[in-house]
């Protein structure tokens, strides 16, 4: 069969349900083929970096490779954004990009650039398919290494190599991953004895533990441990659980500063993020992680290095007779209670007055699903986000390490094509949705109901936040930005517009009950000094602290 089908026909046995990108003339042999079947749907986006954003977001939420394509030149290096973000936050992802021909490579043609050179910086593997004998190979090697290595792997297909036939057998199944590390049995004692010595531990949470949400509330329990969480982990255990501080550096909470200052012990478990400048000095740190690229450098870390589906039924049977110290337990239900207050008393104010970021989040969290999928675009509103919103068992998806604004919008349609069934709500800024705003016309398409809320404040908040904390003058960072309202249903989407808090609850109940795409733009007003102050426990502020505890 010609190399174009043999990519469609061994995509879809591998499981492949969905492929993201652009047309351009280096895929159009590909496109073909992929327009005469049925198994894999084409979902064709407006800009190349949506599309591999969609290809991570959808990586993210399944754990299993995700597709997108895009042509040569121009095409291939779009792709770049979104790709480096599932690079930078393991997601597994497999671009398949459009080559010049074979017998251009090399010269100064149009849209030739050597891409192996370009992709290499933001992927596990990379290479150029010029004979139609390799195709099977080495797009066995690139779903195996993203798979496995989790990231990003990338072929470049020469254009006339796709029209070519090839001989290479469709293999049904990849090869099965490896199961996982086996723990070292000394390394899981000593960890055990280290929780098992500690008075007053504290645990924080990652991503890595969303697999293992019901363990790792059972550990904290049993130890007697407060647990903080970063956004990533967000919904694994319930915020209202008297254990729960809140988060972690600029989201986090005062409860979750106060705790550390007091704590003699902190338990990792699957966070490779980890703020160090939060963290007092000389504080005893167990982490446990499968990979060994996210064990954090720390003078006072122990690490374990396996799974922790493996570790932790091993730490419940060995610390089954602990028993929490009353006093640390009574002290970390005071700092619970004070999380939990901290956003009721931010947000209790009057119904005419105009609604703040903290605000709506607060609001939000009290009327989705405890199950909904929460895509977020990087900005301001993420760590209002992660402060005042109060998790159920929602899964926020988001751009982790690499933090690229336009994420959101992407995301979400990735998010409802993956789980139609679950409710998806997408939270993005006025900068960040302007970015990838003609993605809602492939919202539309593609036939997905789900709400986008705009935080309109009319500025590029955190970074003019920034700008004024470190002493500038904030330059370029105000948005003019088009009546969202009147743009969205010019797409053919509902929309409407919020302007005060007497609106706010019952606006969002209607639209998070309602099955059509829906935007929701919510004016919003800028923090106050003392709101910022509250929002982001600096690292002076954490400094105060630690020295507190020292004397």
């Amino acid at each position: 069969m010609q190399v174009a089908q043999y990519i469609t026909e061994q995509l879809a046995q591998w499981g492949v349900t969905r492929i993201y990108g652009v047309a351009g003339d280096a895929i159009l042999p590909w496109l073909d083929a992929l327009g005469k079947q049925q198994q894999i749907r084409y979902v064709a986006c407006r800009h190349e970096a949506a599309a591999a954003m969609m290809a991570s977001a959808e990586a993210k939420l399944t754990g299993k490779p995700a597709v997108c394509t895009a042509t040569s030149g121009p095409g291939t290096f779009q792709l770049l954004n979104g790709l480096a973000d599932a690079q930078t936050d393991r997601a597994p992802v497999v671009a398949i990009t459009g080559q010049v021909e074979t017998y251009k490579l090399g010269g100064e043609y149009k849209q030739y650039v050597p891409q192996e050179d370009v992709m290499r910086p933001i992927c596990r593997y990379t290479t150029t398919v010029t004979h139609p004998q390799a195709i099977g190979e080495v797009l066995q090697r690139a779903f195996v290494t993203a798979e496995s290595q989790q990231g990003v792997a990338h072929l470049a297909v020469c254009k006339d190599v796709f029209s070519r036939t090839t001989g290479c057998p469709l293999i049904p199944e990849l090869p099965r991953q490896a199961s996982g590390l086996r723990a070292d049995r000394g390394e899981v004692e000593q960890a055990a004895e280290w929780i098992g010595r500690a008075k007053r531990p504290l645990m924080l949470l990652g991503i890595g533990a969303r697999g293992v949400a019901d363990a790792c509330q059972r550990l904290a329990e049993q130890a007697g441990a407060g647990v903080l969480v970063s956004l990533g982990a967000k919904g694994v255990i319930e915020e209202s659980h008297p254990l729960m501080l809140g988060g972690l550096g600029e989201g986090g909470s005062r409860a979750g500063l106060d705790a550390l200052a007091a704590a003699d012990l902190l338990v990792i478990l699957g966070a490779s993020w980890f703020p160090q400048e939060y963290i007092p000095a000389g504080l005893p740190v167990v982490q446990v992680d499968r990979s060994i690229e996210s064990i954090h450098f720390h003078p006072d870390l122990f690490s374990v290095t396996a799974d922790l589906e493996e570790v932790l039924p091993l730490w419940l049977r060995r610390l089954e007779n602990k028993r929490p110290d009353p006093d640390w337990m009574a002290r970390v239900e005071r700092w619970h209670a004070a999380f939990w207050q901290e956003t009721e008393q931010a947000v209790d104010a009057g119904p005419d007055q105009p609604v703040t970021p903290e605000a709506l989040m607060h609001a939000l969290s009290r009327a989705v699903d405890d199950d909904a999928v929460i895509t977020l675009d990087t900005g301001e509103h993420t760590i209002w986000f992660n402060r005042a919103f109060r998790a159920v068992s929602q899964r926020p998806l988001f751009s982790g390490k690499w933090r690229t604004m336009g994420y959101g919008l992407p995301a979400a349609i990735a998010a409802k094509l993956n789980q139609p069934q679950r409710q998806v709500i997408c939270v993005t800024g006025d900068g960040g949705l302007q970015m990838y705003m003609s993605e809602l016309m492939t919202a539309v398409e593609q036939e997905t109901a789900f709400l986008l809320i705009v935080v309109n404040n009319g500025t590029l908040g955190l970074e003019e936040w920034k700008m004024r904390q470190s002493g500038l003058v904030p330059f370029g960072t105000r948005l003019q930005n088009p009546d969202f309202v009147q743009w969205a249903r010019a797409c053919g989407v509902s929309a409407r517009s919020i302007r005060s808090r007497d609106e706010l609850a019952s606006a969002l109940a209607e639209v998070c009950a309602s099955d059509r795409l829906t935007l929701l733009d919510v004016q919003c007003t800028l923090p106050t000094l003392t709101e910022r102050k509250r929002e982001i426990p600096f690292q002076a502020q954490a400094s105060s602290v630690y020295n507190e505890r020292k004397i």
